[in-house]
């Protein structure tokens, strides 16, 4: 990811449509059942700034938060956050005992990865957590919507969902739930995609947009997160599997 994405990342994550509305719909599928795990302990794999952590330990009432990333210049906004569980260390190599975590979350980092490096990332969630513990995975889905920002962000591989379930298969993580999500908005951001794409742009989705937009685009999302609690979709710009570990 180029270092500048961080800057952008800090400065819009807290308010941009796009880092809302996923969160509501990180919440809607957790569940209620990780929701209320007083004294939980949770780890953000390639955690990039650091607010999900301490987002996440606000909504998950008790929880302890880590986080873990591979930029240095990511952690320079540790501190800013808040953030002082954290280390500067490749997914492919987690910093922490074995069998240690309750639950990983991981945003959106794996497809920076070759599919070797992948692998080897999410062979070491798997290690980190505890027997039981949870696995929720977000990828970029359809490698056919690779756009500008596919280019800034360094994407190597965008998932389908079978793959990303196929994935944690192999690791010893049976899925427990997995669908597609940003679903209601898929085909005007298909149409920006292959635009970008014809452009050559190189500019990344990171950007402000006019109040009113990001206000009624992050209702959009908001409204599908209620919906993704009850049902999957079957399409989307995101793929999401929610995986345990075996006892």
């Amino acid at each position: 990811m180029r270092d500048d994405e961080y800057q952008s990342m800090y400065d819009l994550e807290r308010t941009l449509w796009w880092y809302r509305g996923m969160r509501e719909i990180t919440l809607s599928i957790i569940g209620d059942n990780l929701m209320s795990n007083s004294g939980l302990r949770f780890l953000d794999a390639g955690c990039g700034t650091g607010y999900s952590v301490s987002w996440l330990e606000r909504e998950l009432s008790g929880a302890s938060g880590f986080g873990v990333d591979v930029s240095k210049i990511a952690a320079t906004f540790w501190g800013k956050v808040g953030l002082k569980t954290a280390a500067v260390s490749s997914v492919c190599c987690i910093p922490y005992l074995s069998g240690v975590f309750d639950l990983i979350t991981c945003f959106d980092v794996i497809y920076q990865l070759d599919s070797g490096g992948a692998a080897t990332a999410i062979s070491e969630m798997a290690r980190v957590l505890k027997p039981g513990g949870v696995l929720y995975i977000r990828e970029p889905a359809y490698d056919w919507l690779r756009g500008s920002h596919d280019e800034a962000v360094g994407t190597r591989h965008r998932f389908t969902l079978s793959e990303l379930k196929e994935a944690v298969r192999a690791h010893g993580l049976s899925p427990k739930r997995a669908t597609y999500a940003n679903t209601l908005l898929f085909l005007p951001a298909v149409a920006h995609r292959l635009l970008s794409k014809a452009s050559r742009s190189d500019a990344s989705d990171v950007r402000p947009v006019a109040g009113w937009v990001n206000a009624s685009l992050s209702a959009v999302l908001k409204a599908e997160a209620r919906i993704l609690r009850r049902v999957r979709s079957l399409f989307g710009l995101s793929a999401i599997v929610l995986a345990q570990k075996e006892q």
